[in-house]
């Protein structure tokens, strides 16, 4: 199919305290779109109870070029961009009513089996469903073997509930960027980050305790969050 096509409305979840599109209500968007998107294909998540498939993501990537508010109509087209065997990188852009583009965003998901929750092969049925859409909308990929930086310093803990996790029993990948905005210096609160990339590594799941840390690197602020025992790096989030 290729191109897909969406319209999508900023619900009040989406907005800050600003009443601008934040960083998480813009991928809670965009991770709606790709999710309905495969539905129509026959591998969303009403169809796992027959297929036994399901799309964990692995990485985002993303760029903002303006900040709508609440109730503002946009249209998320979205793609398939690539595949290997087991993984798809899937493309984003999204425009405002007047056509100007609000934010472009690039991804990585896994194909896994929904009972043993493990990675499947990606089928040429599969691929010939999505099809190729060969179009980037960044000149690089996500860097995933990102490591912590060296000068990291300890933020806070906590310990996941209920309420934290998904339909894939982990916690939801949105709260990840929760975790990381909860450790950005106070000075940074309120500073609009028109990059971020996130880098899930470790899935994270009920009862777990995660501890995050900060550090500004390379231009960049990076949030680390890792196990109680600092054994596995669960994600990386970088802002610029």
């Amino acid at each position: 199919m290729g191109m897909f096509e969406y319209k999508k409305r900023i619900e009040f979840c989406d907005i800050d305290e600003n009443n601008r599109l934040s960083a998480k209500g813009l991928i809670r968007i965009l991770g709606e779109v790709a999710g309905i998107h495969s539905e129509t294909l026959g591998y969303g998540l009403n169809n796992m109870p027959q297929n036994h498939l399901t799309w964990m993501l692995l990485n985002w990537k993303f760029q903002f070029f303006l900040r709508p508010s609440w109730n503002t109509d946009l249209l998320v087209k979205t793609w398939a961009r690539s595949f290997s065997k087991i993984s798809s990188n899937r493309d984003f852009s999204v425009y405002d009513i007047n056509n100007n583009l609000v934010a472009k965003a690039t991804s990585k998901w896994v194909l896994i089996d929904s009972e043993k929750f493990t990675p499947v092969r990606i089928t040429d049925e599969i691929h010939n469903t999505f099809g190729e859409y060969n179009s980037s909308v960044f000149d690089t990929e996500v860097n995933d073997k990102e490591k912590e930086p060296e000068s990291s310093k300890f933020v806070y803990d906590y310990q996941i509930k209920r309420r934290d996790l998904d339909t894939n029993h982990h916690v939801n990948n949105l709260y990840y960027l929760d975790f990381a905005f909860d450790s950005l210096p106070k000075d940074f609160w309120n500073v609009y980050f028109d990059n971020i990339e996130i880098i899930y590594k470790k899935q994270i799941k009920l009862d777990d305790t995660i501890k995050c840390f900060y550090a500004y690197d390379n231009n960049q602020h990076i949030v680390t969050i890792k196990s109680e025992d600092l054994s596995i790096v669960h994600a990386i989030i970088k802002f610029f």
